[in-house]
């Protein structure tokens, strides 16, 4: 499968994401009504297959961003080519989708980055609905799918070819592909991309995916 079926993306994003993107490389998009992600649970650690385990403590704040900053899709839109961040064709379609909502209010989240490895999950490839609910028996959250876009332009020092997946419910594109967000530094630009968000998608051990530390478990260290 080629980059542009990965993320459907415009021509520039070219071989200078080629190594990330393998690490994402999804497969057919399933109609919205078939989405199934997973619900929280109880359970507050996890078995991590090195003979450790890890709790809330254990994964800290990695960064805190600010939603509702922007009043709007035309407003990021902006925002995001003022900056000369460059979004792919499939990320800049959702982003005005009706299904996309944007914060009326100015509210601030802590993020964490965490792999599946991290998750407890064996070398290899896993199921994005199974690292969802490992992460949410943590008690982590998924992302508000704003902060894809917020992200993206409050992490400007992004180093070169990190790509962080963001943990959110997907958006459905105006054909019915469900399409989730990453934030990316191939060395060509900041760029922000759409790729496949279906639940049974596997992806890499490796992959980095952000997600929300609720307020009530917030640590101080962040960036």
């Amino acid at each position: 499968m080629t980059i542009a079926a990965i993320y459907r993306c415009a021509p520039w994003i070219g071989a200078a994401i080629v190594g990330a993107a393998v690490a994402l490389c999804p497969t057919a998009a399933m109609p919205e009504g078939q989405l199934q992600l997973p619900q929280p649970a109880e359970t507050a650690t996890a078995s991590v297959h090195s003979g450790t385990t890890k709790t809330l403590a254990d994964i800290p704040v990695w960064k805190r961003i600010a939603l509702g900053t922007y009043k709007g899709v035309n407003a990021v839109r902006n925002a995001l080519d003022a900056a000369r961040m460059r979004v792919g064709e499939s990320a800049d379609e959702i982003l005005g989708r009706p299904a996309f909502p944007y914060s009326k209010t100015k509210t601030e989240l802590d993020l964490v980055v965490v792999t599946a490895a991290d998750l407890g999950f064996p070398t290899g490839s896993t199921p994005v609905a199974e690292i969802y609910r490992r992460a949410m028996q943590l008690g982590f959250d998924l992302c508000p799918a704003e902060v894809g876009p917020q992200l993206r332009l409050q992490y400007a020092n992004q180093p070169l070819g990190e790509f962080l997946h963001i943990a959110m419910q997907p958006i459905a594109s105006w054909r019915g592909d469900l399409v989730d967000l990453t934030v990316g530094n191939g060395g060509a630009g900041l760029l922000l991309l759409g790729g496949d968000g279906s639940p049974d998608l596997k992806l890499h051990s490796s992959v980095k995916f952000v997600f929300v530390r609720p307020a009530r478990i917030a640590m101080p260290n962040v960036q």
